[in-house]
Formats: C-alpha cells, sequence, structure tokens
C-alpha cells in the first residue's frame, strides 16, 4: 500500500501541474488574445491575405483618416493630411509597427474572442477607433518639417492628450512608393521617430542637469563662473559657441553655456548625476497606448572627467526620446509630477456602441515642486531674454530650452532640438521638436515648435 501512494503521487502532481497549465492558458487567453491576434507577425491579418480592415480611424474632431469602402482601405483625401498622419495611423501593411493599424488591427478588423477572425464578412463589426490627435496640427507639423527628417510632440500636460505626434519622412498610405526600401529619401519612414527614435539631447539636457544641481548641490545659488569661451576640465577642453562673460545659473541657462554645466556635472559627480537622470526618464522605457517607447539613456559608469562633464551639457553618451523630453517639460509645468500622453481617445464597442473616453495616469514623481517652479523661471528667462515669444508665434505663453546636439568632431550636421511649454490655462501644452542635422535649435526646431504650437492654440481657441 506504501508503495502504491509513493507511486501515485508523481502522476498526482502532473495531473495537477497540467490542470494548472490549462487553466493558465485559458486565463492568458482570455487576457491576451486580442493583443495575440494584433501581432505583426502575424500573417493571418496581413493586406496579403486579403483580410481588409474594416474599422474606421478618426481624429479628436471626428475627421476620417483611415475607412474601408467597397474592401478596400482608403484614406483622408487630401494628400498632405494622409502624410502627417501616417506615423500615428499606418498603412494596410504592418511595416509601422507603432502606427494604431498594427497595434489595434484586431480591434479594427472585427476580431471576435468567441469567433476569432471566423465570421462571415457581413457578420463582422470592426471597431472604430478615435484619436487624440489633431489632423490640423499634424499637418502643421508635416508642413513645417519639410524636407528634413525629425520629429514633433505635442501633448496637454493637464489631460495627457497628444495633439501631435509627427514624424518624417513619410510616405502616401494610398500610392506607397515603389522604391521605398532603396531610395535614400525614405530612410526610416516606418519609424515613428517621435515615439520609437532617440538623438544625443545636447542643451536640452541641461534641464536636467538643473535639477541635478537643485537637488544636490547646496551652494549652487552662490556657485557661478567667468566664462572666456573655453576651459580645461579633466585634462582636455570644454568650450562654448562663444564666452558667456559671469554667469550663475539663471544666466547659464540662458546663455546655454557649456563650460558653467559641465562643471556643475563633475562637482555632483556620477551618482547623483545618473539619480536624477534616472528620476527623469532615463534608462527605461515608457509604455503608451500599448506601445513601448524608445529608450533615453544616460550612463556614465565609465566615463572619464571631461567626458562626465560633456554629459552633463548632453553630450558624451547621452541619448534623448522627443517624447521622454516632451515629458520632462511637462513635469516642469506640472510641479514636477507628469500626467502620461496617449493618443487613443476610445475604441467603440461592439456594433460602434460608444464607450467612454480614455483618461490618462500620472508619471512618477521627476522632482519637487519647489525644483520645477525654478526651471519653469529659466525657461520663462530663456524666452524673455533671448529667443522672444514672437518666435513661438506670439499666441501663447512660452517657457523653453533649445539644444544644438553635436554628432560630428566637426560640429557640422548637428542635431537642433527645443522643448518647453506654455503657461496659458486654456491650452496647456508640452512639447518637444528634433530635426535631424539642423545645426541651430533656435533656427530649425524653434519654426516647427511656433508652426505646432499656433495651430493648437488655433484648434482649442476656435
Amino acid at each position: 500500500m506504501k508503495k502504491t501512494r509513493t507511486r501515485a503521487l508523481p502522476v498526482l502532481l502532473l495531473t495537477l501541474a497540467f490542470f494548472a497549465g490549462i487553466a493558465y492558458f485559458i486565463f492568458n487567453l482570455t487576457i491576451h488574445a486580442s493583443e495575440w491576434v494584433s501581432t505583426p507577425t502575424n500573417g493571418h491579418l496581413s493586406d496579403n491575405e486579403g483580410i481588409e480592415l474594416a474599422g474606421s480611424v478618426l481624429d479628436r474632431n471626428g475627421v476620417v483618416l483611415a475607412y474601408t469602402e467597397d474592401g478596400e482601405r482608403k484614406y483622408n483625401e487630401d494628400y498632405a493630411t494622409r502624410c502627417a498622419c501616417l506615423p500615428v495611423v499606418g498603412d494596410s501593411s504592418v511595416n509601422n509597427s507603432t502606427a494604431v493599424q498594427t497595434v489595434y488591427r484586431s480591434e479594427l478588423s472585427g476580431y471576435n474572442f468567441i469567433f476569432g477572425l471566423g465570421l462571415p464578412d457581413e457578420f463582422k463589426s470592426g471597431k472604430n477607433i478615435t484619436l487624440t490627435i489633431d489632423s490640423k496640427i499634424q499637418k502643421a507639423a508635416y508642413e513645417a518639417l519639410g524636407n528634413n527628417k525629425g520629429a514633433a510632440v505635442l501633448y496637454n500636460y493637464k489631460t495627457g492628450e497628444t495633439l501631435c505626434l509627427a514624424s518624417t519622412p513619410v510616405y502616401d498610405p494610398m500610392n506607397v512608393p515603389e522604391d521605398i526600401e532603396t531610395n535614400d529619401a525614405y530612410d526610416g519612414a516606418y519609424i515613428n521617430r517621435a515615439l520609437s527614435a532617440s538623438y544625443p539631447p545636447g542643451s536640452t539636457f541641461k534641464l536636467v542637469t538643473a535639477a541635478a544641481a537643485l537637488e544636490y548641490k547646496d551652494d549652487i545659488d552662490s556657485f557661478e563662473y567667468d566664462c572666456n569661451g573655453a576651459d580645461e576640465i579633466g585634462g582636455k577642453p570644454v568650450t562654448c559657441y562663444e564666452p558667456n562673460g559671469h554667469v550663475d545659473l539663471k544666466e547659464a541657462m540662458k546663455t546655454s553655456c557649456n563650460i558653467y554645466f559641465a562643471n556643475v556635472a563633475v562637482d555632483l559627480g556620477k551618482k547623483q548625476m545618473t539619480e536624477q537622470a534616472k528620476k527623469m526618464g532615463f534608462n527605461q522605457n515608457w509604455k503608451l497606448d500599448g506601445i513601448v517607447t524608445g529608450t533615453s539613456t544616460y550612463d556614465v559608469s565609465q566615463a572619464t572627467e571631461n567626458e562626465l562633464g560633456w554629459s552633463g551639457v548632453g553630450q558624451y553618451s547621452v541619448m534623448e526620446t522627443p517624447v521622454n523630453m516632451a515629458m520632462i517639460s511637462a513635469a516642469i509645468a506640472s510641479g514636477g509630477t507628469p500626467v502620461k500622453p496617449f493618443f487613443v481617445k476610445n475604441i467603440s464597442g461592439e456594433f460602434g456602441i460608444p464607450t467612454p473616453d480614455r483618461t490618462s495616469s500620472k508619471a512618477k514623481e521627476m522632482m519637487s515642486k519647489d525644483i520645477s517652479d525654478r526651471l519653469s523661471d529659466m525657461m520663462r528667462y530663456c524666452v524673455e531674454a533671448n529667443y522672444g515669444d514672437w518666435s513661438f508665434g506670439g499666441s501663447l505663453k512660452v517657457c523653453a530650452k533649445t539644444g544644438t546636439a553635436e554628432v560630428s568632431d566637426t560640429g557640422e550636421d548637428a542635431h537642433a532640438w527645443v522643448t518647453g511649454f506654455s503657461l496659458d490655462e486654456d491650452c496647456p501644452f508640452a512639447f518637444s521638436v528634433i530635426v535631424e542635422h539642423g545645426n541651430s535649435g533656435y533656427r530649425a526646431a524653434v519654426p516647427v515648435a511656433a508652426a505646432i504650437l499656433e495651430a493648437a492654440a488655433n484648434s482649442v481657441r476656435s
């Protein structure tokens, strides 16, 4: 009898493990079936298999961006609008991996948990997706970026609704170029640079260094420097575009003094700089509407003293995503804790039944309110004393910081950045713009920011 019980125990354990596995599979099938169907590797939903998407994609104002008619997927009749919205909407393929028509294609195609994709077309009900995106603002960004490669993000830092998520280059989803795979003009056209690309942030990173100084450097309010345009840190030079004279933290932010912020980074040290960078979204990803963003990175573990100094001005190996940069500005505008952006407003229920609009949630605190208030004042000072409100269109009261990120030893073809936010109660926008090889944040990125801010203000106020 004892031997029988001993032999029966493994069988019992195997049986329990089998049923536990079945239960686990059923649970995951119930929770994740739609995600599994949506994965880009699922060929059953590819356009080549003849299964057309049924639901429509609309912008926040009800403008139809994508729809199915007579079994054919179509897009907005305006050429510039459908090109501008391509990075968010996608086309009929699965090449745009972060686009709505890829990520939510099971919902659009009429997937049903009980019948899967097996329902006849006449009974299949594709769900409509309404975005928070404003197609007019997307179009303004697309036209302002022109032939440049780059990205623009603008979102409401109070609600999290993203109004603009632009990326270039693009193509016409109704007439996909035959040479898209070989023509350099379309290099990276499948990537939404706003979400997935990362770049050296240049002087926009000085917001992070300033936040670290305000958090950890007790004497930062009395820390001043006489900038002659060049200094030696760690045995190698750190340079500025021109001599900035006598500067404190506020003046150094306005003049974008590399030497001041490099010395601050060295004084703080690797640990405190890394801690503050992590608080502000570096060395991690964000998950927005089911999409995992690219990674902003700050790693000075192997940096020399000179390289640590350059990291404090957004050079060395520092990399930043446009969406995270916009969130940093949102945090400064919001007392230190940003609202996470989102761009899918709602997905209709079965048979087109309306569903509640989605809402956002707050991310972790990036800085204290005292620090965010100080940075806000500095960014406003940059606009008042340097850039001018007129540079951003003039309709909004803007706080901003530009950046020019060197990507070559000669300093040529630098990337152009600007990030910031508006103080207007009716137009609480946080934004970031990157223009690849634009050479000057003020000359290349600010005009793009002005275009989207003006379009956003006009849209909201009208």
